[in-house]
This record gives C-alpha cells, structure tokens and sequence, in this order.
C-alpha cells in the first residue's frame, strides 16, 4: 500500500518545529540566557546515554541473531551516539573534573558532543549504499561488533582518563584549521569576534565537520522517507523522522552558546530521536524473527521492505533442499501441541543455522576471484 506523499511531508514540517524554535532563541538574546545547571547536566546526560547505550547493542544483538546487517548498522550507530554523548556528560567541568582538569575536561565535553552525531551518521549513511553489501561480505558482523565496542572503550579511556592530552590533540587539528590561538569552543557564540573572522575563532574544521554531517543526515532522511512513501510503513517513517531530528540536533549543537536553552535543546533533540528509532527498529526486528519462521530470508526482506510479491509467481534459478524430522508423527502423538511447535521450531532452527554455517564454508573455499554470494530464492520445509 502506496502513502500519500501529503502526510509524509505533514509529519516533516512538524518535525521542523525545533528549528523554528532554535531561530526564536537565537533571534532574541534575552529569550537564550545561559542556563547553568552543570551537576544535573552530569547526572542526566551520563545516565541516559548509558542506558541508551545499552538498549542499542540489545538491539544489534537482536539483528546479529537473524543476520541483518543493516539493522546491524543503525544499531552501532545508535549505539556510538550514546556510548561518546556518555563520555560528553561525564566530562562536565566541575562534577568529576576539577581543578586543573576543568579547561581540558571542556575540549573533551564539546568534542564528544560533536562526534557523538558525526560517527553515528557515517554508519547510518552507509546502511543506504552499496557499501553496506560490500562489508556485509567482507566483514563478519560479529567483528564489525567488537570494533566498534573496542573504539568506544579507547575513546572514553582517554578522553576520560587524560583529558589534557585528548585537549592537546584537538587543539592541534583547530589549529591547523585556522583557529585562533587559544580558542576555546566553550567561549564560540560569546562576545565579537575578532574583525574579519568570520567563522568566530573557530577555523573551519568544525563547520567543515558540521556540514558534512548534514549532508550525511539529509541523505539518509531522503532515502527512509522514500522508502516510507513507498511502502506506508509506520517504521520506515519513524527512522526517517528521527534523521531529521538528529540533523536539526547537530545545527543546535553547533549555532547554540553553551549552557543556553538553545545549546540545551539539541540534548533533547538526540534523547527523542533515539528512543523513536530504538523502538521502530525492536519493533522490526520482531516482526522479522517471526516472518523468518515461516519464510525464507530473501521473501522476508522483501515483505519488511513493501515490496509488492507478485502471486503468480517468478522464474528463478534456485536450490531446494528436501528434509524431514525424523518420527515427526509419533512425535506429534506423544507431545501436547505448545512442545510440538517448539520442537519443530527448534529442528527448523538448527537447519537454517547448518545452511549458513555451510554456504559460509563453501564461500570460503573457493578463490577470490570466483567467490559468489550463495543466494537461497526458495526453500521447502
């Protein structure tokens, strides 16, 4: 079933609202007085991430278990975002960082803030090209896994434990941005900059950084809501909202003076895209694990993506692999119906898991040039 494109494009102007408001704040100084709440920023900020960051690598366990790599990719990203916005709301100056900590501890506050959102769109972006095949047959997703889980740790190691050599290294790529020497990030939207400056001391590393995750949020957005006015898929349009709200976070982030409620509002802007795109993605990969039951990958991947399946059918070269359990009808005779199915489910389970587990070996054997993805088109149970 096709969407209008009327209510799809009613939901994003709605969606908009936060820059409306990011301009009403911005417009208006008196309306964007500092807000300094450092200790609640701390307790908030780590505790939420933490949290968030847990849910999301439930959930890319959850895509592992029935092999979707792309939801695998949206889950990472989530998970980065909250696992380096953790590290943003633990290095709040004067809560665990003070004394000679503090000015450091400040760099590593805006930095993370800043890669929170920058490596989260590199890994949604590239769940929308060609390179996300590409890695899916190059890169085993549990390794793609433990990567990132490896960069997270080392990210919050330093940034956490030596935050004046995390400074240091993010001073030194300012400077050779054109920053102004000793500019402080915490300082960007306060006072006039110097004469001529017109990117307010800061060089252009940051806004070269800043649009290219733009760019990266507005093409994902573009490629959901596609999909969404495509199939009239409630989930399609949650993630493709929830772009939106991420890139309008990244913009708040960047134009908003610290501590002002238009810095503040790109915190809420990331905690509602989160949780939106967390539940759409639970809510797909349980309506996978239960299709997959019953049907095969490839039929399961088109039914999630709304694609029309066309009832008489479609000629194809396919391999059809005949099995049978063994005393299924005795079986059947001897077991109340709730312990038949589970049995059947578990045979079935074990049959798809030896079919991968073998067409991963039979990848493997052959030489590099000839390899070719084993694609099941049909199975019979």
């Amino acid at each position: 079933m096709r969407t209008s494109p009327a209510r799809p494009l009613a939901v994003m102007a709605a969606t908009l609202l936060p820059t409306v408001l990011l301009a009403w704040y911005l417009g208006d100084p008196a309306h964007n007085q500092p807000i300094v709440i450092r200790l609640e920023h701390f307790v908030i900020t780590s505790n939420v991430s933490v949290v968030a960051a847990l849910v999301a690598f439930l959930v890319a366990r959850a895509a592992l278990g029935v092999g979707h790599y792309r939801a695998l990719l949206i889950a990472l990203g989530f998970a980065s975002m909250a696992a380096i916005f953790a590290v943003h709301g633990l290095a709040t100056p004067g809560v665990l960082e003070q004394g000679d900590r503090e000015a450091p501890a400040q760099l590593v506050l805006g930095v993370s803030a800043e890669l929170a959102l920058a490596v989260a769109a590199v890994f949604f972006a590239v769940r929308y090209t060609s390179l996300a095949a590409w890695l899916e047959r190059r890169l085993r997703p549990e390794i793609l896994t433990v990567a990132v889980v490896a960069f997270l740790g080392l990210y919050a190691f330093v940034g956490l434990g030596w935050p004046a050599e995390f400074a240091g290294i993010a001073r030194w790529i300012l400077a050779s941005g054109g920053a102004a020497a000793g500019y402080q990030p915490s300082a960007y939207g306060y006072g006039v900059p110097a004469r001529g400056d017109v990117t307010g001391g800061a060089g252009w590393v940051p806004f070269a950084i800043v649009a290219a995750v733009l760019v990266l949020y507005g093409y994902c957005a573009f490629a959901q809501g596609r999909d969404f006015i495509r199939t009239g898929l409630p989930l399609q349009g949650a993630l493709a909202v929830a772009y939106v709200l991420l890139a309008q976070a990244q913009v708040s982030q960047f134009l908003g003076p610290i501590w002002t409620p238009s810095w503040w509002e790109y915190h809420g802007l990331m905690l509602a895209a989160v949780v939106l795109a967390m539940g759409a993605l639970i809510l797909e990969l349980d309506r996978r694990r239960g299709l997959e039951r019953f049907l095969p990958a490839t039929v399961v991947e088109r039914v999630i993506q709304g694609d029309p399946l066309r009832l008489e059918g479609e000629r194809q070269t396919v391999t059809i692999l005949f099995t049978d359990l063994r005393g299924s009808t005795s079986l059947a005779e001897r077991l109340t119906p709730e312990q038949t199915i589970a049995a059947v489910n578990s045979y079935l389970r074990r049959s798809r898991d030896a079919r991968k587990h073998r067409a991963a070996q039979h990848r493997a054997s052959r030489p590099r040039r000839d390899r070719r993805a084993i694609r099941h088109g049909a199975s019979h149970r």
